[in-house]
């Protein structure tokens, strides 16, 4: 298989992007950002990526100009792949090209949000491009109606992604730490295959912060709603107050499961963290 990957300019190709989102979020029609939107968004300050296998479309990838004070940044609205192409390196794919458009267009920084309890995303976006995350927002878009988020709170971290190779390496080089005294903040059982949270505990003195998520959230939301939603405010709870406190999520580490390990560390600005988002 050789994917290519480029820029969409013909609306038919635009056409085959909303395929694409049918395809890889379980959407229905009226939910997918439709061609003449996309269209618009990358003849004024976005652009829109497609990856094809041969003639066939097969991921997109949805771009915007973004701005959060004096700041101008690329903001990554949209990355999907379809669903026979998951987990194949096509994503990885197209957020290098990604990549290499914002730093042509002389941006360094690319932000999007995705949900913080799902471990794939989580680990696509920490350990393979190495993103941070130091902003949450709860139930961001509200009720959606998609296979994935169906049910429950659609909350999201703000992830970002600093593009230039010194702050990559920057990024990296937090990860490295002795986690033998870390605190863990949530206490999960030993339920098998889909562990329950039991209980959390904040310590803002602690250094190093561990915090676990579960490895198939979806799958633990067929099985129990409850313990899905548990989990869901678990994480909510503890996330947020170490943001506020300064801390930053900068890796994941995978140790029989999943964990965030939360740092303060020396960053450029939150600038996401002053006014980014509207009151609703």
């Amino acid at each position: 298989m050789k994917i290519k990957v480029g820029t969409l300019e013909h609306p038919k190709e635009f056409e085959d992007a909303e395929e694409v989102q049918l395809s890889a979020w379980g959407m229905t029609p009226r939910m997918a950002t439709p061609k003449e939107v996309m269209i618009a968004i990358g003849d004024n300050g976005g652009f829109v990526l497609g990856a094809w296998d041969g003639e066939r479309m097969v991921g997109f990838a949805l771009t915007l100009l973004g701005r959060a004070g004096d700041r101008l940044y690329m903001y990554s609205h949209m990355t999907g792949v379809s669903k026979e192409y998951q987990s194949k390196g096509v994503g990885y794919l197209l957020k290098q090209k990604q990549r290499e458009v914002s730093l042509e267009r002389g941006f360094d920084l690319v932000a999007w949000t995705f949900d913080p309890i799902i471990s794939l995303n989580a680990h696509f976006n920490l350990t393979k491009l190495g993103v941070i995350a130091r902003n949450y927002f709860p139930d961001y878009y509200g009720p959606m109606h998609d296979s994935i988020n169906f049910g429950w709170p659609t909350d999201r971290f703000l992830c970002e992604w600093y593009v230039r190779p010194n702050m990559q390496s920057r990024v990296r080089e937090l990860a490295k730490v002795d986690l033998s005294n870390a605190h863990v903040a949530i206490r999960k059982d030993g339920s098998q295959p889909y562990p329950r949270c039991l209980d959390w505990e904040i310590d803002l003195e602690a250094e190093n912060v561990l915090v676990d998520i579960p490895s198939d959230v979806t799958m633990l939301k067929a099985a129990s709603m409850e313990d899905g939603t548990r989990w869901r405010l678990g994480t909510r709870d503890v996330l947020q107050k170490y943001f506020a406190a300064g801390y930053v999520a900068v890796a994941l580490i995978e140790d029989g499961g999943f964990r965030y390990l939360l740092r303060k560390a020396e960053l450029p600005d939150n600038v996401f963290a002053r006014g980014h988002r509207p009151s609703r």
